[in-house]
C-alpha cells in the first residue's frame, strides 16, 4: 500500500492511479460484458423475473463474474460455511443486489475471433462436461463440479486478458493473483494441481482427473481450447463412447446458452476493435439526497442510527459495492468493525482486523488531517487491512478524531472493480466524513446534557430522584388532583433505629441498608409512582391515581418487603410508614405534614408498621 500527501493544509493521502495494483480483470471484468453478448443477455433477462435461480443460471456463464463474486464471499472478515463453493451458494450469500451487481459493468469490445470467445465456448462445456461426470462418479457434488470446469482455466484466462488489453500488463504472475484473489481452498488446490494431470485418464478418480476428462468432452464437441491440438486428430482417436457423449455435451451446451439469448449458431459480430472500453464508474447521487438521507437520524438516541444511515448513503448514493464502520484503537493499532452496509445478509466474523504498518501510517496521518485517504493494496502482502476486506483498494474516510476511540468509514467497489478516483469521490466521502461526525458529536453533547439533568435530580446513592425532584413532582400531581378529582396517596417511609444501625455497623452498612430499601421501593411499587429520598434516611413515595385502600396494601406490602430484605442481608432494617390521601382544596404542605404526623404515630406504636390520616379530621387513624 502507498501513499502521497501533496502540498496543501489538508493532505490528499494517495495520488497514485488506481490501477498501480494492476489486477487484470479490471480490464475485462465480466465475459457477458462483450458488447453483443451484453445486448443479447440483456433482452432474455428484461423479460424474466431475476430470483436466486436466474442469477445463479445467468452467473453460471460468466467466469470472471463468478471469481470477483467468490472472492468477496471469502473475505476474512465474513463468516465462511464449510459447504464446497458453488455458484448457487454464492448468490445466497451475496443475495438478490450485490449478485446483479457483479453483471453490472460497462461493455467491453472483443473482436468476434478473439481468443476470449474460444476459451469462454470452451469454459461452458467443461463445466457442463464435470458436472455431469460428477454426478455419475459421485466425486463431489454436480454444482460444485460445475464451477471448478468453469474455472479450471483461470491462469489462461489472465494471460489471454493482458494479451488482449496490453495496457493491464500485470508485474505477477497468475497463481499471485489467483492466490492475492484468496479464492476458495479446493479451487486453488485444483488449479495448482491441474499441471501435473497433462494425460486424459481413462476414469475420473480425484477433482483434478474429473476435470481432465471433463475438458476432453469439451474438445470432443467442438469447443477446442485456444491453446489445444489438432482437434481433428482428438477427434479421430476418439472412441465411440466418448463421441456420443460429446454429441449430447454440445446440445446441452447450445441450449444453455440459447436460454439467456447466446445462440452459437448466430455469428459473433465483427470488426470491432480489441481495445477494451474503460470503466466509467457507477453513478454518483446528489450530495444534496445523501445529506438529507443521513440528516433523517438528525435525533436518534444511538450511535448505532448514525452509523446505520452513514454506512446506507455510502452505498446508495456513493456508488460503492460495501461499506464498513470501524473504530480506530491507538494502543494496538488495529480497527474493531462495529458494522457494515453491503445490501447483503452476510454476518461479520472478524471484529479486530489487522492492519500493515504501511497502512497505519496512512490512517494516523487521515486522522490527523481529518482528510480521506485512499488505501492500494500490495500482491502477496495477507496480514493487512486490503487482505481482511479482500480488496484492492478502499477509500478510509475518519471520524471524530478526538473522541477517545476515533472511527473510519471503509468505502470500495471491489465487487464491481469500478476505480475509486479521487477527484470524483472526494465531495461525497468528506460530505459523509462530516455529516457523521457532527452527528456523532451531537448526540455525545445532548448525553452529556442528559446525564447532567440526571444527576441534577437524582440521589447518587441510592439512584432515586431527590428531594427537589420530589417535591416538584408532588406539587405537579396535586395541581393535577386538583382539576381532575381524581384520588392521590402520598407515602412518608423512614428507616427505624438507622442512626444506631450506622453507629454500630458502620456507614458503609448503613449505605447498604440505604441502597437496599431504594431497591425495594422500585421493584415493589409501579414505574408510574414517583419515589425521592427526602431526607437522610427518609423516602417520599407519590402514587397517583390510587385510592386509599388501594395504598393500604401497598403500604402493607413495602414494609413488609422491606423487612425481608433486611433478614437477607442480614441487616436490622425495618421501616416505618406514613400515609395520606388527597382532599379537596388540599396543598403540598398539607399532605406533607398530615404524612409526617401518620409516620410519627408508627413509631410510636413500635416501628415496621405503617399509620394513615385518610380522614376528614387531622387525628390519624390507628397504627396497621
Amino acid at each position: 500500500m502507498r501513499a502521497e500527501p501533496n502540498n496543501g493544509e489538508r493532505p490528499v493521502l494517495s495520488s497514485f492511479p488506481s490501477t498501480s495494483i494492476g489486477n487484470p480483470l479490471r480490464a475485462m471484468p465480466s465475459v457477458l460484458a462483450i458488447r453483443d453478448l451484453d445486448r443479447r443477455w440483456r433482452r432474455v433477462v428484461d423479460q424474466l423475473h431475476l430470483d436466486d435461480n436466474v442469477l445463479t443460471r445467468l452467473l453460471q456463464l460468466d467466469p470472471l463474474a463468478v471469481v470477483r463474486g467468490l472472492r468477496s464471499t471469502n473475505a476474512k472478515v465474513f463468516r465462511q460455511g464449510n459447504d464446497a463453493p458453488t455458484v448457487g451458494r454464492m448468490v445466497r450469500q451475496l443475495g438478490p443486489a450485490l449478485s446483479r451487481r457483479l453483471l453490472d459493468v460497462d461493455p467491453v469490445a472483443v473482436a468476434g475471433t478473439s481468443p476470449i470467445r474460444m476459451l469462454w465456448r470452451h469454459a461452458i462445456a467443461t463445466a457442463l462436461a464435470a458436472e455431469e461426470l460428477a454426478r455419475s462418479s459421485g466425486l463431489m457434488e454436480p454444482e460444485a463440479g460445475y464451477l471448478l470446469g468453469l474455472l479450471h482455466d483461470l491462469p489462461t484466462w489472465l494471460g489471454t486478458i493482458e494479451t488482449t488489453f496490453r495496457s493491464t500488463k500485470s508485474r505477477s504472475s497468475q497463481l499471485e493473483w489467483l492466490a492475492h484473489w484468496q479464492l476458495p481452498a479446493p479451487l486453488l488446490a485444483l488449479l495448482r494441481a491441474l499441471p501435473q494431470h497433462d494425460r486424459v485418464p481413462e476414469a475420473p478418480t480425484d477433482a483434478a482427473s474429473l476435470v481432465r476428462c471433463a475438458e476432453h468432452l469439451a474438445v470432443l464437441a467442438d469447443f477446442p481450447h485456444p491453446d489445444a491440438d489438432d482437434h481433428a486428430t482428438a477427434v479421430a482417436k476418439a472412441e465411440k463412447a466418448d463421441l456420443l457423449a460429446a454429441q449430447r455435451l454440445r446440445r446441452r451446451v447450445e441450449g444453455t446458452l440459447r436460454s439467456f439469448g447466446l445462440d452459437p449458431t448466430i455469428p459473433d459480430a465483427e470488426g470491432e476493435l480489441t481495445a477494451g472500453l474503460p470503466l466509467a464508474g457507477k453513478r454518483r447521487g446528489e450530495l444534496d439526497e445523501a445529506m438529507l438521507s443521513i440528516l433523517g437520524c438528525t435525533r436518534s438516541e444511538r450511535y448505532r442510527g448514525i452509523v446505520t444511515a452513514l454506512l446506507a448513503a455510502a452505498v446508495r448514493f456513493g456508488g460503492y459495492d460495501r461499506a464498513f464502520y470501524a473504530r480506530w484503537n491507538k494502543q494496538s493499532r488495529t480497527l474493531i468493525v462495529r458494522s457494515k452496509a453491503d445490501t447483503s445478509s452476510r454476518r461479520l466474523t472478524e471484529i479486530r482486523l489487522p492492519v500493515a504498518p504501511s497502512e497505519v501510517a496512512v490512517l494516523e496521518a487521515a486522522l490527523k488531517s481529518e482528510y480521506p485517504c485512499h488505501l492500494i493494496g500490495e500482491i502477496g502482502r495477507a496480514n493487512s487491512l486490503l487482505a481482511s476486506l479482500s480488496c484492492d483498494e478502499l477509500l478510509a474516510v475518519p471520524l471524530n478524531r478526538d473522541f477517545l476511540q476515533p472511527a473510519f468509514l471503509l468505502l470500495d467497489r471491489s465487487l464491481t472493480l469500478a476505480p475509486i478516483e479521487l477527484e470524483l469521490d472526494r465531495s461525497m466521502a468528506m460530505t459523509l466524513g462530516m455529516t457523521g461526525a457532527l452527528l456523532n458529536e451531537n448526540l455525545l453533547l445532548r448525553r452529556r446534557r442528559q446525564r447532567a439533568q440526571k444527576f441534577a435530580f437524582t440521589d447518587p446513592l441510592t439512584r432515586l430522584f431527590n428531594r427537589r425532584m420530589g417535591l416538584t413532582s408532588l406539587e405537579q400531581e396535586v395541581a393535577r388532583a386538583q382539576r381532575s378529582q381524581r384520588p392521590l396517596t402520598v407515602l412518608m417511609c423512614d428507616l427505624d433505629h438507622f442512626k444506631q444501625l450506622n453507629d454500630t455497623l458502620g456507614h458503609l452498612q448503613g449505605d447498604s441498608a440505604l441502597r437496599a430499601t431504594a431497591d425495594v421501593l422500585r421493584q415493589t411499587l409501579r414505574k408510574s409512582d414517583m419515589i425521592c429520598r427526602y431526607g437522610g434516611e427518609e423516602f417520599l413515595v407519590v402514587c397517583a391515581d390510587t385510592t386509599p385502600d388501594e395504598a393500604t396494601v401497598l403500604a402493607t406490602r413495602l414494609f413488609t418487603a422491606i423487612a425481608g430484605r433486611g433478614e437477607q442481608l442480614g441487616l436490622p432494617l425495618t421501616v416505618s410508614i406514613g400515609l395520606t390521601t388527597f382532599r379537596p382544596d388540599d396543598t403540598v404542605e398539607a399532605m406533607l405534614q398530615r404524612a409526617d404526623r401518620a409516620l410519627y404515630a408508627s413509631k410510636g406504636q413500635g416501628r415496621n408498621r405503617f399509620s394513615a390520616d385518610i380522614e376528614s379530621h387531622d387525628d390519624p387513624a390507628p397504627a396497621r
